[in-house]
């Protein structure tokens, strides 16, 4: 990581207590001895995040910053975990990626995301059996859930069976394939509810993977689709049984805030600006990175002040707003540090060109319509 001193990285530095927090210490050791060196082949889809930086990660506690230290976290408060998520993005964004889908899961296994309401959900047999493994990452876990927010008819179906299910249809994103041991997959039942399942990553009958997605960017995610024909899942592979409008009504809200994973990328950028311009001396790089700077600093204030401090339904229209504000400052940030770098930020070994494909990436993911409506006003503006 850039080890340049200068007023970016003065603003974007968390408090000495934050900094010296155990699980802020181990991210800053992993990222600069295990991410940073392979960030490059971790985001190529012909090499790809490894089993073993993941494995690093997961066992350096830092996929379960906020769980209990006696069952393998770090006990940390949700800003600990941003500081992490701020560092592991910045870093290396694939592996980051990679290891982040397992949060959903783990979440579910204790009772459920934040946001949702107690009569919600209904805790299955395998979040028990789940749950140690979850909480420590020794079992790693992926998703198959994106297609919930999709509107118009139910992309995968649950259908009871004896005392298990059938599931049919077809999951356009799951990402980590061939990397975690389980797979969290979400679908619709005929009452409305979302039955989520937790099953082995792999092959099985009625569960087939497709090939890698060709992505432009998190290329090297393993990122697959995966079809259901007719897949039987027993009672006890039911995760949680959660009441549909909650759960989109939760889902809105969640996706409403600022990712601390964008704001990691954004960090990353203006310091890498700043750093540029009193590398080549080319000072107007280093203004634009400290005005923009100062800017970005007050809204990520503003941002994990809504996110740690303030009930997840309060203040919604406030959080959109500001996610696309600080998108649409990604995006900005990047493209002047590629204009900084001229022409070789276009060599495919350059960071300022996967860097400014994850600020595209960073737009969409987790998009909903008002956070579209947002970033395209914040992009006009």
């Amino acid at each position: 990581m850039t080890a340049t001193h200068s007023p970016v990285v003065d603003l974007f530095a968390p408090s000495p207590e934050l900094a010296a927090h155990p699980a802020v210490a181990a991210a800053r050791t992993i990222c600069d001895d295990v991410l940073a060196p392979h960030a490059v082949e971790a985001d190529d889809p012909a090499r790809g995040v490894t089993a073993s930086a993941l494995g690093r990660v997961a066992g350096a506690g830092l996929i379960s910053v906020t769980m209990p230290e006696d069952e393998g976290g770090f006990g940390g408060t949700p800003r600990v975990e941003a500081e992490v998520v701020e560092l592991l993005a910045g870093t290396c964004a694939a592996t980051w990626f990679v290891g982040t889908q397992h949060r959903t899961p783990q979440q579910f296994s204790r009772g459920g995301p934040r946001g949702l309401d107690d009569g919600d959900v209904v805790l299955g047999p395998a979040a028990e059996r789940h749950r140690t493994g979850l909480a420590s990452a020794r079992e790693k876990a992926g998703i198959a859930v994106a297609h919930l927010r999709r509107p118009g008819r139910p992309a995968v179906t649950a259908e009871p069976e004896g005392t298990g299910w059938r599931l049919r249809g077809r999951a356009d994103w799951c990402t980590g394939w061939g990397l975690v041991d389980l797979v969290m997959i979400g679908a619709t039942t005929a009452d409305d509810r979302y039955l989520f399942v937790l099953v082995p990553a792999r092959s099985a009958p009625g569960l087939r993977a497709g090939e890698p997605l060709p992505l432009t960017v998190m290329g090297g995610t393993r990122t697959v689709a995966l079809e259901f024909d007719d897949l039987a899942v027993a009672a006890d592979d039911v995760l949680a049984d959660v009441r549909g409008a909650g759960f989109r009504e939760q889902d809105l809200a969640r996706t409403a805030n600022t990712t601390p994973a964008s704001m990691g990328l954004l960090r990353r950028v203006l310091t890498e600006l700043d750093a540029l311009g009193r590398e080549r001396d080319r000072p107007e790089a280093s203004e634009l990175a400290t005005e923009l700077a100062g800017v970005a600093v007050e809204r990520r204030a503003e941002a994990y002040a809504l996110l740690t401090g303030v009930p997840l339904h309060e203040r919604v229209r406030e959080r959109v707003a500001l996610r696309g504000e600080l998108g649409a400052l990604t995006v900005r940030a990047a493209q002047a540090l590629v204009a900084a770098r001229s022409g070789s930020a276009l060599l495919a070994t350059s960071p300022e060109q996967r860097w400014a494909r994850e600020a595209a990436f960073h737009m969409v993911q987790a998009q909903t319509e008002p956070v579209r409506r947002a970033q395209l006003e914040a992009l006009g503006r």
